[in-house]
């Protein structure tokens, strides 16, 4: 019987959408509105510095995930770079752990955002949507392409309005008699939010694992991250200066939705309904972002034999993989029914992001060190993107990543939840694979990695038509 293989039906812009679904999420809008609220327009400038430094990372993803297109992600790269142990390690504690706690927080806001606006009890709102894009991810990739391109390019089209509009003033007439300082805080405080304000652009790599099921993945993933990342810091840009000339500074810093206090003030009712809708769209596209890239990662993984093989089934018919899904859903829905049980108390719930960005930085600090020792190892292999300026991207991304680690953990409590759950992640890593008799630290070649991804994913011809497993030149 004829192996069932994921299949390649994404174009660019499906790809875009991935890469900025997550980033433009309900958490990330927070951390802007507060970043403007607490350093003012000057925060326009960390949130640049922060650019810089996610596109040294999406530069080492870029060639990483052009190099070896695998729906196992991070994992993938890592196995043949480092080897088994840190493959999964940089998974779990980079994606798993991220998975429920802000998965389930940005439901919630779009479920309480939506309560706000119409009434209808959170919880009821949540159980529909993740209803909604379960059905949607059991269907297919191309049914995701078209159902995230629309909403994430409607969602970051409504953000640039608004932003345009409230910086013109054009026909608004409640722009602050006095406007703001430029820096309410002094440049050695501003630096200190580092940590906070990547956070607007931490994710834009979810987009890699669709390589299997992206047409050139070679050109189209690195276009859509690099692009995404420059989109996103601009529409960012735009909306919070915007804000700014309409809300104080103190209030915006001690909201805890001040996307949407911000809109209202500089709109009124308006605003509030069209920021509503821009959060209830960002839950909907971090959610289904989740949903679509991290099963492949547990998929890619199963493949190599790191997670158990349920992982690795695909629906025959529609060829997404249903079991990764419904893990992912699980993960989601543990943090809800606590929020639930707790009438939504999300304080847990935002001490676990900040535990979650850490863990994920450290798997960005795992991609930088790849590139630099997949360089070493295989100097003369293919690579349809390089990074430029090498080692350097690589140097200032791990310098920067280890800053913005040190930061987070100076809240004690931070540290003492990541020590746990990065003890916990070890001890099964280690025990899954010495349980299953594989070497912890010894790389798999690059040629076994390739032979999978053919194995699995539909090949493409010199035009870009798929024809049933994927174009690799492995040749050195």
């Amino acid at each position: 019987m004829e192996e069932i293989k994921l299949k390649r039906t994404l174009g660019f812009w499906a790809a875009y959408s991935a890469s900025v679904g997550l980033v433009v999420s309900g958490t990330a809008m927070v951390v802007l509105g507060n970043g403007y609220g607490v350093g003012g327009p000057a925060f326009s400038i960390v949130a640049f510095i922060s650019l810089l430094i996610i596109l040294c990372v999406a530069l080492s993803y870029s060639e990483l995930a052009a190099m070896i297109p695998g729906a196992g992600m991070i994992g993938e790269y890592t196995i043949s770079a480092l080897g088994k142990l840190p493959a999964l390690f940089a998974v779990l504690a980079g994606y798993i752990v991220l998975v429920g706690t802000d998965g389930g927080a940005n439901m919630i806001v779009g479920g309480q955002t939506f309560e706000t606006l119409t009434g209808v009890p959170w919880y009821i709102t949540v159980f529909v949507l993740l209803g909604f894009l379960v059905a949607i991810n059991l269907m297919g990739v191309a049914v995701f392409g078209k159902v995230q391109s629309v909403l994430a390019i409607g969602m970051m089209t409504l953000l640039a309005l608004l932003g345009i509009w409230g910086l013109t003033g054009f026909g608004l007439e409640n722009q602050l008699a006095e406007l703001p300082p430029f820096s309410p805080l002094t440049w050695k405080e501003q630096a200190a939010t580092l940590g906070v304000a990547i956070w607007l652009f931490i994710g834009m790599e979810f987009v890699t694992p669709l390589a299997e099921e992206i047409k050139n993945p070679g050109r189209n993933i690195p276009l859509a991250m690099l692009f995404g990342c420059f989109t996103i810091w601009f529409v960012d840009l735009l909306f919070g200066l915007g804000v700014t000339k309409y809300i104080e500074l103190d209030k915006l810093a001690a909201s805890t939705i001040p996307h949407v206090e911000g809109a209202q003030a500089m709109l009124g009712n308006p605003g509030l309904i069209i920021m509503g809708t821009v959060s209830i769209l960002a839950a909907v596209t971090t959610c289904d972002t989740y949903l679509v890239a991290v099963p492949r990662m547990l998929y890619g993984l199963s493949r190599e034999g790191m997670l158990p093989k349920f992982f690795s089934y695909l629906h025959p018919t529609t060829r997404t993989p249903w079991y990764g899904i419904f893990f992912v859903v699980a993960l989601i829905l543990v943090v809800i029914v606590y929020a639930f049980i707790n009438n939504a108390n999300i304080e847990l719930i935002t001490t676990m992001i900040s535990v979650a960005c850490a863990t994920w930085l450290m798997s960005y600090i795992i991609a930088q060190v790849n590139v630099i020792v997949l360089r070493k190892k295989y100097p003369a292999q293919k690579r349809p993107f390089k990074t430029p300026l090498f080692p350097l991207p690589q140097v200032i991304g791990i310098a920067a990543c280890t800053y913005m680690i040190y930061t987070l953990y100076v809240d004690i409590t931070v540290l003492q939840i990541s020590l746990c759950v990065i003890a916990a992640i070890l001890l099964f890593c280690v025990a899954y694979l010495k349980g299953t008799g594989q070497k912890l630290f010894v790389p798999v070649p690059l040629e076994h990695i390739y032979e999978g991804i053919r194995k699995r994913s539909e090949i493409e011809d010199e035009n870009g038509e798929s024809n049933g497993g994927t174009k690799l030149d492995i040749s050195s």
